[in-house]
């Protein structure tokens, strides 16, 4: 049974996570600048024109944001990895996006995108690593399935899920182009955006200004045991 395309509308675009609106939950969408998020989104809603695509990688440059339903929204992220974007937007983009990453409340799942081409690039494997150091629940979907040939695919699953750590049937593989996946990948989103705690005990990890008192906590225990000085709550994207 095939599932409909999301209802997406566009909200606005941010350059902080402090002009960002409340959500009840949110999904949030990570990738190369040329990894296919636009395309991605346009998929999802089965419209063209949602979210731009140009053919120059980095155009994405803001914290673009889009309703979902009941109160749930997706956020799409700047791409990394692209030295054409003008040096002065750049030198933004660790502090807008570490930013919104560590204080956005209600951050449900961030989703990784990799380039099924291309395999997990060293970009996307400290992205990747990064996340998961500051316990955000991190989903990994490989684009371009349309561009890996199909003598090679099932190859290729098995690489690129051993290079981000985890087993084939936990990356799910789509294209844009040919719509492969893309049901599979709205039912995720709505489960993902909306999912219950599914972290041990039942507790969600802990996000925004939680997570980082969390942490800072932490650091000053350790410090205090330690006769250490606390280290400073800094983390470099």
């Amino acid at each position: 049974m095939s599932a409909p395309p999301l209802q997406l509308r566009f909200v606005q675009s941010a350059s902080d996570v402090s002009q960002l609106p409340p959500t009840r939950g949110e999904v949030a969408i990570v990738g190369r600048s040329n990894v296919g998020k636009s395309s991605l989104v346009n998929a999802l809603a089965n419209r063209k024109g949602l979210a731009k695509v140009s053919k120059t990688p980095g155009r994405t440059q803001l914290l673009n944001l889009f309703e979902l339903v009941e109160g749930y929204t997706v956020l799409d992220l700047p791409g990394y990895g692209y030295a054409k974007v003008p040096t002065a937007v750049r030198r933004t983009w660790p502090q807008m996006i570490e930013g919104y990453l560590l204080n956005r409340e209600n951050l449900a799942t961030v989703v990784a995108l990799v380039d099924a081409e291309v395999g997990p690039t060293k970009n996307d494997l400290e992205t990747i690593s990064w996340l998961r150091s500051e316990n955000l629940d991190v989903q990994v979907v490989a684009t371009k399935q349309d561009k890996v040939k199909s003598s090679k695919r099932e190859q290729r699953k098995a690489d690129l899920a051993a290079g981000v750590g985890l087993a084939v049937k936990d990356v799910l593989w789509v294209s844009s182009s040919t719509n492969v996946n893309i049901d599979e990948l709205r039912r995720r989103l709505l489960l993902w955006v909306s999912q219950p705690d599914r972290t041990a005990g039942g507790q969600r990890p802990k996000t925004g200004k939680a997570a980082k008192a969390a942490r800072a906590a932490a650091a000053a225990a350790a410090a205090s045991a330690s006769g250490a000085e606390p280290l400073d709550d800094e983390d470099e994207w």
